[in-house]
């Protein structure tokens, strides 16, 4: 263990606990956010100097930035990308997550935005803006039911929300944090997964994790 946390675990173990916890979801997930169950104690945990400054030396070391937007409830680590290799992520996954991209970005920018930066809609309404953008390219778009499944993989990772069944439909909130979570260098290369097709492509590809400032500012640390 290093010596900074084996002097806070002998002077506070159940605030090395929480700490540890952290760790361990960030790891994980990649991303935390506020209103996910379990999550608003480990920000509250977050936000005290003592805790941001052990986490971002220790996601340094690693090789990953901590960004914290306080204001937006959320917090995350990113690659430093000088440093250490892109996560990768199924051709088919990195679409769906450029899509919630540009339908956050199209919402903000029509002013439909809600707490903490995020925007409303629903998982068919994110379902028709797929099959739209896909059907300009040579891939054939995911059935309804796999996209849905795409979309809870983005879930766990704290990017979007999804609410429960009604009509045969579902709330979707899609959270600042999809900026990150899709950087500006793939929506760039959007074009480029578009034409790919399974027969000639690797079935994977980079996560530039590096995209900037959402519109909604909240306090931000970085390592």
């Amino acid at each position: 263990m290093l010596p900074e946390f084996r002097q806070l675990e002998e002077r506070d173990p159940a605030l090395m606990g929480r700490i540890t916890q952290l760790i361990a979801r960030l790891l994980r997930d990649q991303f935390i956010h506020r209103k996910d169950h379990g999550s608003a104690r480990l920000l509250e945990t977050l936000y005290r100097p003592v805790a941001v400054t052990l986490l971002r030396d220790f996601f340094d070391v690693a090789g990953y930035r901590l960004v914290v937007r306080e204001n937006e409830g959320w917090a995350g680590i990113l690659p430093d990308l000088e440093r250490i290799s892109a996560p990768r992520m199924r051709i088919d996954e990195t679409i769906v997550l450029l899509v919630l991209r540009r339908l956050w970005e199209e919402s903000v920018h029509n002013g439909e935005i809600e707490d903490g930066g995020s925007v409303l809609l629903t998982l068919n309404e994110a379902y028709a803006a797929y099959e739209d953008v896909v059907s300009r390219g040579r891939r054939a778009a995911m059935p309804a039911v796999q996209f849905r499944d795409v979309v809870r993989s983005v879930e766990r990772r704290a990017i979007v929300q999804l609410g429960a069944v009604e009509d045969d439909d579902m709330e979707l909130t899609i959270r600042p944090i999809v900026t990150l979570a899709a950087g500006d260098e793939f929506l760039v290369h959007l074009e480029q997964l578009l034409q790919a097709t399974d027969l000639d492509e690797e079935p994977t590809a980079e996560i530039d994790e590096q995209g900037e400032n959402s519109p909604v500012q909240g306090a931000e640390v970085h390592g």
